[in-house]
């Protein structure tokens, strides 16, 4: 009869609505984890920056541990001229291996 059939419709919305609030509870669930985990990133980052004093020339903070790591005293720095195309590139290339 119409009334059960009512019933039975009222049954089925009442469960899509509930599966639709669990996806969004789980979706939620994940957003707040990722935003813990971007949060502990941020601080863990922000730590880093205010422990190494930033240095204008630098183009990046590197790891701790790389930055820790000391430079031979013995260290000789490459230094090459940039390429400017006026020559073959082979040619330039070969400057880095004497």
């Amino acid at each position: 009869d119409e009334q059960s059939r009512l019933s039975a419709e009222a049954e089925h919305r009442q469960a899509e609505a509930e599966e639709r609030y669990r996806l969004v509870e789980e979706r939620h669930l994940e957003a707040m984890k990722q935003i813990a985990a971007l949060k502990a990133a941020s601080k863990c980052d922000q730590t880093v920056h205010e422990e190494i004093p930033a240095q204008p020339f630098w183009g990046q903070l590197f790891c701790r541990e790389i930055d820790e790591t000391p430079i031979p005293p013995n260290f000789r720095e490459v230094v090459v001229e940039p390429f400017d195309g006026s020559q073959d590139p082979y040619a330039h290339l070969q400057a880095l291996q004497t």
